[in-house]
């Protein structure tokens, strides 16, 4: 029950990580109509990497603490992104949050 529950809110992260960075890519103000390639390319860029080395059916999954580099690099991106958005406060707390829930699923060894 509490695995399923966790693998629930690890998937709902790993959707937020994206939809940040698409929201990054799309507050680019300075960028005018390279901010909407950016704002699609940049998560579309993140899902290809997860679903090439990240996602459970993947031929090329990566496992151990390569996998776990990759997780945190993703959230990393992510927390980057709020905090170049100006939402630097949020940006801590995902951060943490990412953090304790990729070294959470490192050690528990959940796959999702």
């Amino acid at each position: 029950m509490i695995e399923t529950i966790y693998s629930i809110f690890r998937f709902l992260f790993e959707i937020l990580s994206v939809g940040i960075i698409g929201y990054w890519g799309f507050s680019l103000k300075n960028l005018h109509g390279w901010r909407y390639i950016i704002g699609i390319a940049a998560p579309l860029l993140i899902v290809v990497v997860w679903a090439t080395w990240g996602a459970p059916s993947s031929a090329y999954r990566l496992a151990g603490i390569a996998r776990l580099a990759l997780e945190l690099g993703i959230y990393l991106i992510a927390t980057l992104c709020l905090v170049l958005t100006g939402h630097r406060q949020i940006a801590v707390v995902f951060g943490i949050v990412g953090l304790a829930n990729g070294i959470t699923n490192h050690l528990m060894q959940i796959q999702i």
